[in-house]
């Protein structure tokens, strides 16, 4: 991305930042010049990416649901500075048909995919921890907008995310922290491979619901340091859908 020195010197915060499309946007934000407090579960996924560039990365390895330990890290990412924006891109998705419906398993996909961007919203928007213009991300799906078998607990969050979405954007506009959803389609991570397992005719049938064919992270990588950057200063509230077609077909 040719952000003209966008990001240069900015620093933002990523969770689900040792895979897919939460590690591109860390690696997006380091080669244009951010520092990234990047969040995730795995430390030796965690060590590789620091090891990408490690005066840009810092790592924090912690579940995202721990709401205690994450006010820590964030206190202590901004003791060096205030953050310019985050991404919310930690997320769970389970095979959930109604017949073997599980309310822990809906339970445990609620906190980290709804409560959590939630959380770190409301910590991030805090004035003591945001610079003025900050713009916060939360990666939803298009899940949350048009049904699939087995899907209902997946979707059902997510859903309630983009909603969550809309009035978060309303209640901090007022003091220029600007909110919005982004809602891929199937994209080509290591989660998809298990996702294709639930369908009778694997990545085929996933690829047949995608008009474009399903998507890869840089696609939602340039989509959100978009959302994050200055070029949509007037956009708040939305959730953009890029879905290769999916929604449509």
């Amino acid at each position: 991305m040719n952000s003209a020195n966008e990001f240069l010197n900015k620093r933002y915060i990523v969770t689900g930042a040792t895979s897919g499309i939460g590690r591109k946007i860390v690696v997006d934000l380091i080669e244009n010049g951010a520092t990234v407090l990047a969040i995730g579960r795995r430390a030796e996924k965690l060590n590789e990416l620091k090891s990408l560039n490690s005066g840009k990365i810092v790592a924090a390895e912690l579940d995202i649901t721990d709401f205690v330990k994450l006010k820590e890290t964030i206190d202590g990412f901004t003791q060096d500075g205030k953050v310019d924006g985050c991404v919310h891109s930690a997320g769970m998705n389970k095979f959930t048909p109604l017949r073997i419906f599980n309310w822990g398993v809906f339970e445990k996909m609620m906190k980290v995919n709804l409560a959590a961007g939630i959380e770190l919203t409301k910590l991030v928007s805090s004035k003591k921890v945001s610079n003025d213009t900050c713009s916060i991300v939360m990666i939803a799906s298009v899940a949350g907008m048009k049904g699939e078998v087995g899907f209902t607990a997946y979707s059902a969050t997510k859903g309630a995310l983009i909603a969550a979405v809309k009035s978060m954007a309303m209640e901090l506009a007022s003091s220029n922290v600007r909110v919005n959803a982004i809602s891929p389609g199937v994209v080509d991570t290591d989660l998809t491979k298990t996702i294709s397992n639930f369908y009778p005719h694997g990545m085929e049938a996933v690829n047949q619901k995608h008009p474009l064919g399903i998507g890869n992270v840089e696609d939602v990588s340039a989509l959100a340091l978009f959302l994050l950057s200055q070029k949509s200063k007037w956009i708040t509230g939305a959730n953009y859908v890029i879905d290769g077609g999916y929604s449509e077909a």
